[in-house]
């Protein structure tokens, strides 16, 4: 073996234990983040993963340094400030553990979001500004939640259930085990000092309950907030002071009903993220009661105030369940009605007077300013006429769309106008009727929605609908709220007129001018909805473990910040390392490619359009010759990739040469991206092959693909590591092209991680057979995969194509 033989086979054995390094940090990467989605980020169980990530990645820093002269020395001193940054959140454990069970309305601590929950939070900002105008009592902090989840040892047993569960799972099995973890609760016992607190802190305010005793309502954290959860936990009204402690318990279990369990998930909201503060409030014996918003959200700017009011209490009024008033106000010291639409048989209006929902108009607008954000008010008109403030919640006032409305030149006459208008916007879709006690799980995704009235219970519909529409419902309240913050363009109050769109098929919504037209009417529309529906359920994991370990920034490695200073998290340091460390190999490959070929350099000899070096590092090629035939490569992990590649059923078309066979090269390169990423076209490939051992970095035309694996016999060091980027086609047909791949691999077995185009997938300690099974599926997904390009055109084509290949349907590949 000659010196520059010996040099590369050192960085081969380098490479290969900074690439095994690499597929093993990623799936602890992974492990972690669903730990994270049921541990709070100091959870000792949390300590040992998050260790074995910090000291692999700085063996990577290690070996990447070898392999590169010492050029990438500041990884290092990247990775030790993040090692003390997390090493600060053992303090914030034992600040934890000294939170107080419980704290009254108004008193210190009664503020914080993340001790209260979003609702207390809310209730204890008005208190302090209108003091006795709430009527006080208490909330059990989210300590008293996580001490009663641990003293009843419920955690793993909670975990065990929600792991797989996705919008996907079928239904029954969705609902027996929300059930399952509902009893689980209201059947352990309440630990003694959340029975102390609340015991304590209900006699405290004894004196302030009348008749009607309490109302326990759910604080979670961030409940009201930019993810509202409006409706989706349990309230219980006119509780007796004795069954305080079962009440407590019921409305920790509504936190997995079933529909907060599928909320959630549409959000993208970790279980962890969510922990149950309950909030105690002694009941107002109301005469009426409502919802206040301190602007119109269908026209921010109409200087008006929307109030929903009727008689009693108003629970039924803001879950949706029973018909309001709407009374529009002008917004001002002294509002005046400008507009009643009656809902109610008797009407509030003449129950508790103009003057009285002038006082509620203005409170509205006090609570906007005191709080500087729009507000929606829950409200309560006692017997003695006093008005009383039991909630608050911030008011996102709905955009106008820049879509153009005017019909001017098209024919047709609507089939539906009128209503008020929940959200603005255009959407087309085949109508379906749901039924306000029927199961909406049924409803087909992309449809426009017919009901009467409409709960929050409608919200496992919502992030699946193109539109909705109701014949009655509330503008303020907790349906609204959801309807808003799922961008649904809404009609509500539309009446018996809704008859009209019964046994209609495809119709088109314009929300903003509160008109239905029969048929398609405006081109596209239907496919910027299902791009809608498409983008739900996005949201990832956040706090300092997330934004100092997972979250990837660096994801396109020709950026300006694709350097050691750009890595701002431990696993931008290990995309980084991974990126530089195959570099560096091509770097060495290509410095000694004008020498002559030794023997274990030669070129891999196929009709296929590839080209490689193959570099032999163990004996694994059979043959003398410098140009080497597949079937003399004794590697189990390539043959089972190349089994994929030279499938007889792939269409390998050399469609973009055909494209573009007048354009020059040079300026095709640039305008396809060919000169961004590791190689050029004309550049030489590397194929790196051992008996057990693959390792390919390639480009494929305009992608970038990189295999490595081992195959051995049993299962204990197989794994398989793919990525997969670039592509010749628009940003937004690259990302298509990504999640059909994310979905494709996922299907299959793969864990996955994407971040824009960039797909990464691994596969670990699987048999030796099903890993040749999955490196098989890899060589057809690279052929169909690049073929996109040309083919992709809109969202549903994610399916279409992730069907068609699982399916084993490659035709549709051809172009």
């Amino acid at each position: 073996m000659d010196l520059k033989d010996f040099a590369f086979r050192m960085r081969y054995e380098t490479l290969r234990s900074l690439l095994d390094r690499n597929g093993a940090v990623l799936q602890l990467l992974n492990d972690l983040e669903a730990d994270l989605r049921h541990m709070r980020h100091f959870d000792p169980r949390i300590r040992r993963p998050l260790c074995r990530i910090l000291d692999d990645a700085t063996l990577m820093a290690q070996e990447l340094n070898l392999l590169s002269s010492n050029r990438y020395f500041e990884v290092f001193d990247v990775l030790f400030t993040i090692r003390g940054e997390l090493a600060n959140l053992e303090a914030e454990a034992a600040d934890a553990r000294g939170q107080p069970l419980a704290i009254p309305i108004g008193h210190e601590g009664s503020l914080d979001e993340r001790l209260v929950g979003g609702k207390a939070a809310g209730v204890a900002a008005l208190a302090m500004r209108f003091g006795d105008r709430v009527p006080g009592g208490f909330t059990v902090t989210t300590a008293g939640y996580h001490r009663f989840i641990e003293e009843n040892r419920l955690h793993d047993r909670i975990r065990l259930l929600l792991d797989d569960l996705g919008i996907g799972t079928d239904r029954d099995r969705f609902c027996d085990r929300t059930e399952t973890i509902r009893n689980w609760i209201r059947s352990a016992d309440v630990p003694q000092g959340v029975r102390e607190a609340i015991d304590y802190h209900a006699s405290a305010a004894s004196s302030s309950v009348g008749a009607w005793g309490w109302a326990v309502r759910s604080s979670a954290i961030g409940e009201d907030g930019v993810c509202s959860f409006a409706g989706q936990f349990d309230t219980l009204l006119r509780v007796r002071p004795e069954d305080l402690v079962d009440a407590y318990r019921e409305v920790l279990a509504s936190r997995f009903s079933e529909r907060a369990v599928t909320y959630r998930i549409h959000c993208g909201v970790s279980e962890v993220e969510t922990p149950m503060a309950v909030l105690f409030m002694p009941m107002v014996e109301a005469r009426a009661a409502g919802v206040a918003a301190s602007i119109d959200t269908s026209a921010p700017d109409s200087d008006r105030i929307i109030i929903n009011a009727a008689p009693g209490l108003g629970d039924d009024v803001i879950q949706g369940r029973t018909k309001a008033d709407v009374i529009l106000m002008t917004r001002g010291s002294t509002p005046e009605i400008i507009e009643v639409d009656k809902g109610t048989d008797s009407g509030v209006r003449g129950l508790i007077g103009d003057h009285v929902l002038a006082e509620v108009g203005r409170l509205a607008m006090e609570a906007e300013a005191a709080l500087g954000y729009a507000v929606e008010l829950e409200w309560a008109v006692g017997d003695d006429g006093a008005v009383r403030l039991l909630q608050v919640r911030r008011l996102r006032p709905t955009a106008e769309t820049d879509e153009r409305s005017d019909d001017v030149g098209r024919r047709g006459i609507p089939i539906l106008e009128g209503g008020m208008t929940v959200f603005p916007g255009r959407a087309e879709g085949p109508v379906a009727f749901l039924d306000p006690d029927g199961d909406p799980s049924g409803i087909p995704e992309g449809s426009v929605v017919l009901t009467r009235l409409a709960g929050p219970e409608i919200v496992s519909t919502l992030p699946r609908i193109a539109a909705l529409i109701v014949e009655e419902g509330n503008p303020s309240g907790h349906t609204a709220t959801l309807v808003r913050e799922f961008s649904v363009p809404s009609l509500f109050r539309v009446g018996a007129s809704i008859r009209r769109l019964t046994g209609r098929g495809v119709v088109s919504v314009d929300a903003t001018r509160r008109r239905v037209f029969e048929g398609s009417r405006w081109p596209g529309i239907r496919e910027r909805v299902l791009a809608r529906l498409a983008r739900g359920g996005s949201a990832r994991l956040s706090g300092p473990l997330y934004e100092r370990v997972m979250a990837l920034n660096l994801t396109d490695p020709e950026a300006s910040d694709f350097k050691v200073g750009g890595c701002r998290s431990v696993h931008d340091t290990i995309r980084f390392m991974h990126e530089m460390a195959i570099r560096s190999m091509f770097e060495f490959g290509d410095r000694h490619h004008g020498l002559p070929l030794s023997r274990n350099r030669r070129r891999l000899e196929t009709d296929l359009p590839l080209k490689f070096h193959i570099i032999d590092l163990e004996g694994a090629v059979t043959t003398d010759a410098r140009k080497v035939p597949p079937w003399s490569v004794e590697c189990v992990p390539f043959k089972a990739l190349w089994r994929g590649l030279s499938d007889e059923r792939l269409p390998w078309p050399d469609r973009w040469k055909r494209m573009m066979r007048d354009v020059p090269a040079a300026f095709r390169e640039e305008m396809l991206g060919a000169r961004r990423g590791l190689r050029r076209n004309t550049d030489d490939n590397y194929l790196m092959v051992a008996r057990d051992y693959l390792n390919l970095n390639a480009r494929l035309e305009y992608h970038y693909s990189t295999v490595d694996a081992i195959v051995r016999q049993g299962d204990q060091n197989n794994h398989v590591h793919f990525e997969f980027r670039g592509g010749g086609a628009s940003e937004e047909n690259r990302v298509r092209r990504a999640r059909f791949l994310e979905k494709v691999l996922r299907e299959s077995g793969f864990g996955t991680d994407r971040s824009g185009s960039l797909v990464t997938a691994w596969l670990r300690r699987y048999p030796s057979q099903e890993t040749e099974a999955a490196l098989e599926l890899l060589g057809r997904l690279m052929v169909c995969a690049r073929q996109l390009d040309a083919l992709m055109r809109q969202e549903s084509d994610i399916g279409f194509y992730a069907e068609g290949f699982l399916a084993g349907d490659f035709s549709i590949f051809s172009w």
